[in-house]
């Protein structure tokens, strides 16, 4: 069961982190400035 449990924990962190990604990407993509792109891709960069 530990297997198991450990499994859909892993599987639960992954799909937060791709909808994390996903986010930072819709808000790159609808800056509404070169500057808070920019800002927003530092972000990125850092982590």
């Amino acid at each position: 069961m530990s297997r198991l449990q450990n499994a859909f924990s892993h599987r639960r962190a992954v799909r937060a982190h791709l909808r994390e990604e996903r986010a930072l990407a819709r808000a790159l993509a609808a800056a509404p400035t070169v500057e808070s792109a920019h800002e927003i891709s530092a972000l990125l960069a850092r982590r």
